[in-house]
């Protein structure tokens, strides 16, 4: 999930520095009549592209820290049943939180 998170992320601020590149001339020249409305915009541009300059690295090492042949819980987890998955870790881990009774309600409700 954190992969594909930070993939669309990545897509994300490359798009916006491509109309950062080749679009945004146009839509600022647009605001000149309100001078206000440009002063905004190109606040807001600043601070996406200083955002987009910090984001673009992190996004980048989750992409390789997060690869998604790399991690074993991932092949553990899909060797489970999807019923054992549905059932909350405090049961399964015969914690206290829950009373016997809920906690056969539980293996009642999966199985």
């Amino acid at each position: 999930m954190l992969f594909r998170r930070a993939r669309t992320f990545l897509v994300l601020i490359g798009v916006f520095w491509l109309w950062l590149l080749f679009g945004s001339a146009a839509f600022i020249a647009s605001l000149f009549d309100t001078p206000m409305y440009a002063l905004l915009a190109l606040y807001g541009l600043g601070v996406l592209t200083l955002i987009s300059l910090l984001a673009a690295p992190v996004c980048a090492a989750f992409l390789v820290m997060n690869r998604a042949g790399s991690t074993h819980r991932v092949h553990h987890l899909s060797e489970l049943a999807p019923v054992i998955r549905m059932v909350p870790r405090r049961v399964a881990d015969g914690g206290t939180a829950l009373s016997q009774r809920a906690a056969a309600k539980w293996r009642d409700l999966a199985s």
